[in-house]
């Protein structure tokens, strides 16, 4: 019975903690974000110490919504004795415990707002990431950490800095009127592009992949184009980018722990349900007129998951591709993937000239190596080989660098 009802906790910690969080907060105000999070972890507690004696509740969500009302309103009462906020108490005084209860996987506006909020442009970018994850999506900040390449404190410090941040712009837990509604909704796309990317190309670690970061940026993704308020091409797009890419994720390492290239990947593995749904979000990202680079990504995406193999892969548009997306984000990134793509379509002469001249990754100076190899210019590739193993940033990247060097 303990070990039903921790896994019944552990699974209400996952699905539904972020929707009670975005509740409350939203009833508090941006100020008060850590006291909604800390009633929810004590209805999560409560519910570990309490139900195993009396019983799992009819309605767990509802019940984990009232104790952890109560808590925030407890707290709240605490501090408005000290700043005298009493009439802040009351729209969370009269919040209805009902519509509380009913938690599914669709964006709640709580939810929507409350993802607004920690995307607003008060905060860096950084910031909106690493709030986003722990707030929205409901990761600790040991999961955030391992996965953004930092320490826990850190972690820590950066979610404190983005909360007083938010309560010194009186930042308001609402979508925003619609002469600002585009501008901050781009900025949400490009939180959840990061957060994805974080979750499919880990920063560091044991583990190359963080499959719970993917997860939750698809489901956001996919929320954000259903949404009223958010939906549309550029939203649709993103969706599909980010749930074809996804579809890759099963074959990402190898059964031997070496990160697995597109190329090496067994394409009958990828998941094609995923396929299907990115291609019917790109399919409805084509209404409107105006071209995202999210529209340009998610075309790449299709490209690579509907091809037979690497050889049958349209090489020459996916160049054509990176040559508009360019224009719209000069990145390193870009850049790299644009000369991986121009060197399968047109050799690897063609594929070494288009390389950034500097790239710092790991996979800049395994292309180079790659390229080098097949034009025989074996000595030259080790150099750059050897590293990319220095430069990689997780084992499975690591273990690949190094197999590529002993070839």
């Amino acid at each position: 019975m303990g070990v039903e009802i921790n896994r019944l906790v552990d699974s209400l910690a996952r699905d539904s903690a972020s929707r009670l969080v975005a509740a409350l907060a939203r009833r508090l105000g941006a100020g008060r974000i850590a006291v909604a999070e800390d009633a929810v972890q004590h209805a999560l507690l409560q519910a570990l110490s309490t139900w195993p004696f009396k019983g799992v509740p009819a309605k767990p969500e509802a019940w984990l919504s009232v104790v952890a009302r109560n808590r925030a309103l407890d707290l709240a009462r605490s501090e408005a004795r000290r700043l005298l906020l009493a009439d802040e108490l009351m729209p969370l005084a009269n919040a209805s415990a009902e519509n509380e209860g009913r938690f599914d996987r669709e964006l709640s506006d709580d939810e929507l707002a409350l993802l607004f909020a920690v995307c607003h442009p008060a905060l860096s970018p950084e910031m909106r990431v690493t709030f986003a994850l722990k707030t929205v999506c409901g990761l600790t900040v040991t999961q955030i950490a391992s996965g953004l390449l930092s320490e826990p404190t850190a972690i820590a410090q950066r979610l404190a800095r983005a909360r007083r941040q938010l309560a010194a712009s009186n930042v308001a837990i609402e979508t925003p009127p619609p002469d600002l509604l585009a501008d901050r909704a781009e900025s949400v796309r490009t939180a959840l592009y990061l957060m994805f990317n974080e979750g499919y190309s880990a920063s560091s670690g044991a583990a190359l992949v963080q499959p719970e970061f993917c997860v939750e940026a698809v489901r956001l993704a996919r929320a954000l184009a259903q949404h009223p308020m958010t939906a549309g091409p550029a939203s649709d797009a993103l969706a599909a980018l980010l749930a074809m890419t996804a579809a890759r994720l099963p074959t990402r390492v190898g059964l031997d722990g070496v990160a697995q290239l597109l190329e090496d990947q067994p394409r009958d593995q990828w998941d094609h349900g995923l396929i299907a749904l990115g291609l019917a979000h790109l399919e409805r990202s084509a209404r409107g007129g105006k071209l995202t680079v999210w529209h340009l990504r998610a075309e790449i995406a299709a490209l690579h998951a509907t091809a037979s193999s690497t050889a049958q892969t349209d090489w020459r548009r996916i160049a054509e591709i990176y040559d508009h997306l360019s224009d719209l984000d000069a990145s390193p990134v870009v850049a790299l993937a644009r000369a991986v793509a121009v060197g399968r379509a047109e050799g690897p002469a063609a594929g070494l000239a288009a390389l950034p001249t500097i790239d710092g990754s790991p996979y800049g100076e395994a292309a180079r190596g790659v390229f080098l190899t097949e034009l025989g210019r074996c000595e030259e590739a080790r150099r750059h080989f050897e590293a990319a193993t220095a430069l990689a940033r997780t084992e499975p990247e690591r273990r690949l660098m190094e197999r590529r060097l002993r070839a």
